[in-house]
């Protein structure tokens, strides 16, 4: 039996961390940090950028960076919207309808702040409003976050550029949706961890 219990107590620090951060569920954004080109193998040289008509899981107008007007301390590339004018972009999310999802991204000005007077992204859920963030100076990355519930099984998620038109834009990088635990996962995860700390207490007796 001491092998066993021994087995046992020594899971109770990971019960108890699966318990407070719940469990884990993958990032469903296809390419969300950008690292993966047009084409298969495709890659930017340090300092350089080019504009892409759509890049692997992103639709529309898109322009990937290395190095160059900043770097991202998410991988090795990051991309701008306001590329020769503002753009967008958008990819089709896997959802499960009425599941919450909780959305995650970074973004940074550019160090030179060329486009100070027109910095700016938004980002938007399906039909809804553009919701608008990045309006400052910091070249410094900072990570938003916010949370949706799905309406279907397919949900689109979009970024556009704000401001004027004149390609010194907002970086952005770190694009994550991730499915939010439900309260019976947490309960069964706390429940898990009272069980552990039961058991203990009772050997101790």
């Amino acid at each position: 039996m001491r092998p066993v219990l021994l087995a046992i107590l020594m899971s109770c620090p990971l019960w108890a961390s699966q318990a407070l951060a719940g469990p884990v569920s993958p990032n469903i954004v296809v390419n969300g940090s950008f690292e993966s080109l047009a084409q298969p193998n495709q890659t930017l040289a340090q300092g350089s950028w080019s504009n892409f008509n759509g890049i692997a899981g992103w639709n529309g107008n898109i322009e990937v960076r290395n190095g160059a007007a900043g770097s991202t301390p998410f991988g090795k590339y990051f991309v701008e919207l306001d590329t020769t004018g503002n753009s967008s972009i958008w990819q089709m999310l896997n959802t499960v309808a009425g599941q919450r999802y909780e959305l995650s991204f970074s973004y940074a000005q550019r160090p030179d702040h060329k486009g100070q007077a027109s910095n700016g992204l938004c980002w938007k859920i399906g039909d809804m409003d553009c919701n608008a963030f990045g309006q400052d100076s910091k070249t410094g990355w900072t990570t938003l976050s916010t949370s949706f519930v799905a309406q279907g099984s397919q949900t689109r998620l979009s970024f556009g550029a704000l401001g004027s038109s004149d390609s010194y834009g907002t970086s952005l990088d770190n694009v994550s949706v991730n499915a939010v635990p439900e309260p019976a996962s947490l309960a069964l995860a706390l429940a898990g961890l009272a069980a552990c700390v039961g058991f203990s207490r009772r050997r101790k007796a």
